[in-house]
């Protein structure tokens, strides 16, 4: 077919159609490989179609150039793209020219930006302004805004894990001048301290409650008027120092058929900035503020996400893996635990991963010595990263458990369980629960703590109830549905 397509455009029969074909059919990277073979045998035919009178030839040379992206390319591109005249073509151009390396011509780019900021745009051009500042801020991204809503009464959302509301709220509670109620998934909180209440380690994300009301509608335009007329923009304003543009994303949750989904981020996005006073720039790549709408069953509500609001909670995650534990959960799983730890206790993580259940104990009580084991030594190199940003010291040995020996006793046993999956079938994972119990018998000291987050709670069980020296103290259910659990468990006295 490739072949067919090409040998028909060479020929100059049907161009237009062959190549909106051939477009199509090179979308599959199957079949792009046999596209070069051809376009290379004919290269300065398909270069030539970028001066054919039909435009939508133009239109759809421009987005398979772009596609081949051999930078001999860029220079053409670029040529034609100041010689067009045809407005409808130049965001095709500077799409097809963000596949290439284009940095040589940032001032031209920025130039024409200019010169367009200075026109009444149409519909056509506000899409060239649209892709000039893609090409422009990949390279020379704009100076963020500056937070400074610290002082002010601020009504915020916390998200947090269904189940855990009540006991992040007592939390933010204890904060001078904090009040709120819980929701599923959340806390509704109104404080006066909101670099305190941030500080808080156990919720995973915060939205300021801008519009405390419900919408009945999921009509893009008629909820971009309401927020506007709520004062959104004046609301983020007053929050950052600079009174330069805002730039912002929307981000609809709760509606699962993806076309009204996207139609109603579209819809509400269009309206926000040609509404918007020239103050909000939809920006998906580079926003500050993310306008989140919640749909449910009697309407919307929408919150904030302002990312200028720095979050340096779990700065030290640098390396991850993909089974690292998540450092709220983390944070959450020690909250519940902190009753039961005692300062200067020797610790130890025998699947310590990249170091996240460790570094969150050792910020929460101070300690004698922290040890983390793991098989994996890419992990415990992201496990010494991490800690060594977190200004922590952890000993950390790669060697399976089975193995390990210590000249002293430890005081607590804290751990992520490993899942079965990938590499490890339930066997494996059945043994190592034994072996927690096992060696944990083995290296824990009288009345030591063993804190386990585990998503095998028929293992656990199982294990618990065969032995005689580990007793349970409290489990807490982590996720939904009572999937994952957290154990506190004491080792008998003697």
């Amino acid at each position: 077919m490739i072949n067919k397509l090409c040998k028909e455009i060479c020929a100059g029969n049907n161009i237009r159609e062959n190549l909106i074909q051939l477009n199509q059919t090179v979308k599959d990277e199957a079949f792009m490989e046999y596209f070069l073979d051809e376009y290379y045998e004919n290269e300065a035919v398909f270069v030539g179609l970028l001066d054919h009178e039909d435009a939508k030839v133009r239109k759809n040379i421009i987005k398979l150039l772009g596609k081949v992206a051999d930078p001999v390319l860029m220079e053409p591109l670029f040529r034609h793209y100041q010689a067009e005249e045809t407005q409808f073509l130049k965001s095709d151009y500077l799409a097809a020219l963000s596949e290439f390396e284009y940095k040589d011509y940032l001032p031209e780019l920025k130039k024409r930006w200019e010169e367009l900021s200075g026109q009444e745009l149409t519909k056509h051009s506000q899409e060239e302004m649209k892709q000039l500042r893609k090409l422009i801020w990949k390279l020379d991204p704009p100076k963020r805004h500056t937070f400074s809503g610290y002082g002010m009464e601020n009504k915020l959302l916390f998200i947090v894990p269904r189940g855990h509301e009540a006991a992040v709220l007592e939390q933010m509670e204890a904060v001078p001048e904090t009040s709120g109620k819980t929701i599923p998934g959340g806390c509704l909180v109104t404080t006066k301290h909101l670099e305190d209440v941030c500080r808080i380690r156990t919720f995973q994300a915060v939205l300021f409650d801008f519009c405390p009301v419900t919408i009945h509608s999921g009509d893009g335009a008629v909820i971009g008027e309401k927020l506007l007329n709520a004062g959104m923009l004046e609301y983020i304003q007053k929050r950052h120092k600079e009174e330069t543009p805002f730039l912002f994303r929307v981000e609809v949750k709760g509606i699962k058929d993806i076309t009204e989904k996207n139609r109603l981020a579209k819809d509400l996005s269009e309206y926000l900035e040609k509404y918007g006073k020239g103050k909000l720039v939809n920006e998906p790549s580079f926003y500050e503020a993310e306008i989140r709408v919640i749909s449910g069953s009697h309407g919307s509500r929408v919150f904030l996400k302002l990312t200028c609001l720095a979050d340096e909670r779990f700065s030290y995650r640098k390396y991850t893996t993909s089974s690292s534990m998540n450092p709220a959960k983390a944070a959450l799983m020690i909250h519940y635990v902190r009753p039961y730890l005692k300062p200067d206790a020797n610790v130890l993580d025998p699947f310590c991963g990249t170091g996240t259940l460790l570094i969150e104990r050792a910020m929460a009580v101070s300690s004698r010595s922290m040890y983390g084991l793991d098989i994996s030594g890419q992990a415990l190199q992201a496990a010494w990263e991490n800690s060594h940003r977190a200004n922590i010291l952890l000993q950390l040995i790669q060697r399976n458990f089975n193995d390990f020996r210590h000249e002293y006793l430890f005081d607590e046993i804290l751990t992520d369980m490993p899942r079965r999956g990938g590499n490890k079938t339930a066997r494996e994972i059945e043994y190592l629960y034994h072996l927690l119990f096992t060696k944990g018998d083995e290296l824990l000291s009288p009345d030591g703590i063993m804190a386990v987050y585990s998503e095998e709670p028929g293992m656990m069980e199982k294990e618990l109830k065969g032995s005689s020296k580990i007793q349970l103290l409290k489990k807490y259910p982590m996720g939904r549905d009572q999937a994952s659990w957290l154990y506190i468990m004491r080792k008998a006295g003697k």
